[in-house]
C-alpha cells in the first residue's frame, strides 16, 4: 500500500531504471568540472534505496556507479525532494544516506578505502530553494569545535531554475523532467502536451508507449490539476491521429483503472500532499523560515477537513506560536 502513496517515487524510479536516462542525467546536470573526471560511458544504476520508510512519501533516491578517468569508481547519489516545500535539514538527510551507502559498500567489498560519493538533490517544488546546501551551515558550534564536525555539500538540481527549453537529455529524460517541473503548477496541462510531443517519435516502439503510460499514470495519481479530458486533449495535440489511436490503450485504460480502489487511494494521497504543502507555503510566505517542528506536524496531517482549517489559520494567525496552538487544537 505504501507504493500507492508515492506516485513521485514510482515515476522517479522508473525513469532512472533506464540506463540512458541515468547516463544523460549525470552528463547534463552535474557541473562540467565534475563530469570531466568521470567516464560517462560507465554509468550504471544500482538497485535499492537508502531513504527511511517513513520518508518515502516525500523522498526517493537513485544510486549510480561511474568509473573515474584516473582509475577507480565513484557513486552518484541522487535524492529527489518530491514535496513542494524545501526541507531545511536536507544536508543532514543527505549525509545520513551517504553514510549508509558507504557502510553497505564496506560490508559488500571489505575494501578499506571509501569510494567518493557525489550527492545531488533534485528539487521540483514551487517555492525557491533557500535551505542550506552545506552541512556546516546547520551547525551551531564555536569556531574551535568546527574542525571536529563532519562536512558535506550536495549539488542542487532545482528544475524551477531551468527554462523549459534548457531541460536536456534523451527524449524520455527531457519529457519526464518537464512534467516533474510543472507537476505542482496550474500550467501542467500545457507542459504535459509538450512532454508528450517529445515522445511522439518513440510511440512506434513498445518503449515509447510504456513511457507515455508511465507519464499518464504519474499525472493521474500525483495531482488533480488535470483530468481525463485534458489528458485526451494533450495526447491529441502532441501525437495527432496517433494520439487518437493509442488513447484507448493508454488514456482510457487510466480512466478505467481510476475506478479501482488502489488508484483512487493514490489520487487521494496526492491531494492530501497538495493540501499539506499549501499550508506550509502560506506559513513560509508570512513567517519564513518555518521551524522544523511545525513542518513535521503538518506533514503528518491526513484529514482534508483539518488541513483546510489549518490553511485558514496559516493566513490568519499573528505569529508561529499561535499556529502551534492551532496545531495542538486541530490535530490533538
Amino acid at each position: 500500500m505504501a507504493d500507492l502513496q508515492s506516485p513521485h517515487d514510482r515515476f522517479f524510479r522508473d525513469l532512472f531504471a533506464r540506463p540512458d536516462a541515468a547516463r544523460e542525467f549525470v552528463r547534463h546536470y552535474l557541473p562540467s568540472e565534475v563530469t570531466a573526471a568521470l567516464d560517462l560511458d560507465t554509468v550504471t544504476t544500482v538497485p535499492g534505496t537508502f531513504v527511511d520508510p517513513d520518508l518515502r512519501s516525500h523522498q526517493a533516491d537513485a544510486v549510480f556507479t561511474v568509473g573515474l578517468k584516473d582509475g577507480g569508481e565513484a557513486f552518484v547519489y541522487v535524492l529527489i525532494e518530491h514535496k513542494s516545500y524545501p526541507d531545511r535539514l536536507t544536508a543532514l538527510q543527505v549525509l545520513r544516506y551517504v553514510v549508509r551507502l558507504w557502510e553497505k559498500t564496506f560490508r559488500e567489498t571489505g575494501q578499506p578505502g571509501l569510494p567518493p560519493v557525489i550527492p545531488v538533490v533534485l528539487y521540483h517544488g514551487r517555492p525557491p530553494w533557500r535551505v542550506p546546501e552545506r552541512l556546516s551551515e546547520l551547525l551551531n558550534a564555536p569556531e574551535i569545535l568546527r574542525a571536529y564536525q563532519p562536512e558535506l555539500r550536495y549539488l542542487l538540481c532545482d528544475l524551477g531554475r531551468y527554462a523549459d527549453e534548457e531541460i536536456r537529455g534523451t527524449a524520455i529524460l527531457q519529457a519526464s523532467l518537464l512534467v516533474m517541473k510543472h507537476i505542482f503548477h496550474d500550467d501542467l496541462g500545457e507542459a504535459l502536451s509538450r512532454a508528450l510531443g517529445l515522445l511522439a517519435d518513440l510511440c512506434q516502439s513498445q518503449t515509447g508507449l510504456e513511457a507515455v503510460e508511465v507519464m499518464l499514470r504519474y499525472v493521474a495519481t500525483a495531482t488533480d490539476r488535470v483530468g481525463p479530458e485534458e489528458i485526451r486533449n494533450a495526447l491529441t495535440a502532441a501525437l495527432g491521429p496517433e494520439g487518437e489511436e493509442i488513447m484507448p490503450t493508454l488514456a482510457e485504460k487510466w480512466i478505467e483503472e481510476g475506478r479501482t480502489k488502489g488508484l483512487q487511494q493514490g489520487v487521494q494521497e496526492g491531494r492530501l500532499e497538495a493540501a499539506r504543502e499549501s499550508v506550509l507555503e502560506a506559513l513560509e510566505a508570512r513567517f519564513e523560515p518555518v521551524p522544523g517542528d511545525i513542518v513535521d506536524r503538518v506533514r503528518l496531517a491526513d484529514d482534508p477537513a483539518k488541513l483546510k482549517i489549518l490553511l485558514r489559520q496559516a493566513v490568519r494567525v499573528e505569529n508561529l506560536d499561535a499556529f502551534r496552538e492551532a496545531l495542538r487544537i486541530v490535530l490533538g
